[in-house]
């Protein structure tokens, strides 16, 4: 069983295709750093459909060959042409219900990396870099149209028998009536992420990336002789910044008696503080502070963890000083420092 046109179109899309992948290979380091530029999002947004895809494809067609197994039955002949691909069987081999299940395991596949992908993007802690979420929902969006709606309509309009035709037949109709209600469910649930206020607002936070360096962040960028402390506490804050809901600014700033993280965020022209330091003796101490332009409202030690240096605990550790200092309110003129829990270090 060959796809005629289908074959010939998706191997189109290849030669196509691999001048992204080589564009990928060439700018790879650039695209993917925490610097997330309008050409790097053009290009990893080919690569959902030129790399991914493809991938999608060929597991699709492997979860139909798996399930013709796991039913006991023979796969035929096969065919992989990038964006399109068909595994063949012998319908006497199985049951009416069988075939049916048959033909949905190529889009189950679907749904479940659809489904991996989302997950990866909003429960990973800390977020992957933009690039990456942004890789990730720009494919379970292709890949989802694609199978739920695009790949439909072309099996019922050309008549080509594929899997929908098959799945659609209503020869088991409790079956069918299943399958209607799990496809109805995911093009709802897509549909509601899609016009979701909240959703959108948090996947252009997670894809949006870090902004290009201020003259204000160069001059605290991390020295070219920079130590082991001094690259902990940048990957920290890199950590961080990325799943602060607001723009983080971080310095790093190198004295006599050891490095210190200077991280600042909010609205000028009150800015609130923490720093970080890290005392070649060993620890790292944390504190806060609170400036109105350049006039300090309020400023105090957090505590010290003596623990060795560990870049999870630290990130860890920079959350919570930032949330603590992030419900600080703004001490009137005159009025003493506001009391608020500060973290504890084991």
């Amino acid at each position: 069983m060959g796809l005629g046109g289908f074959a010939l179109i998706s191997l189109f899309y290849l030669v196509i295709g691999a001048r992204v992948v080589v564009q990928l290979a060439r700018n790879f380091r650039a695209t993917f750093d925490r610097t997330f530029t309008r050409q790097d999002r053009a290009l990893v947004d080919q690569a959902a459909f030129f790399v991914l895809v493809p991938i999608s494809v060929a597991l699709h067609e492997l979860g139909h060959a798996a399930t013709i197994r796991l039913f006991g039955g023979d796969v035929l002949g096969w065919g992989f042409y990038g964006f399109a691909g068909y595994v063949a069987f012998d319908p006497a081999q199985f049951t009416e219900s069988q075939q049916i299940i048959i033909a949905a395991a190529g889009t189950v596949v679907n749904i479940v990396l659809g489904a991996l992908a989302v997950g990866l993007v909003f429960l990973k802690r800390p977020p992957f870099r933009a690039a990456i979420n942004e890789l990730l929902i720009q494919f379970t969006w292709i890949s989802l149209l694609n199978a739920l709606i695009l790949y439909p309509l072309l099996d019922f309009a050309t008549g080509l028998n594929g899997d929908w035709m098959q799945m659609y037949d209503f020869r088991a109709p409790p079956l069918n009536v299943a399958i209607l209600i799990v496809h109805v469910t995911v093009l709802g649930i897509m549909f509601w992420a899609w016009k979701s206020p909240r959703v959108r607002a948090r996947i252009a936070e997670l894809t949006e990336g870090e902004p290009e360096p201020s003259p204000r962040q160069r001059r605290g960028a991390i020295p070219a002789n920079a130590n082991v402390a001094e690259l902990a506490l940048r990957e920290a804050a890199a950590r961080v910044a990325s799943g602060w809901p607001s723009p983080v600014e971080a310095a790093i700033q190198r004295g006599p008696t050891g490095s210190a993280l200077v991280l600042s965020w909010g609205a000028d022209p009150v800015r609130r503080s923490v720093i970080a330091a890290a005392p070649e003796a060993g620890g790292i101490e944390f504190s806060g502070a609170i400036r109105d332009g350049s006039r300090v409202r309020e400023q105090r030690a957090l505590g010290r963890d003596p623990a060795p240096l560990d870049v999870d605990r630290l990130t860890m550790m920079l959350r919570l000083a930032m949330e603590t200092i992030d419900g600080w309110s703004v001490p009137l003129d005159g009025a003493s420092p506001s009391t608020a829990p500060t973290p504890a270090a084991d």
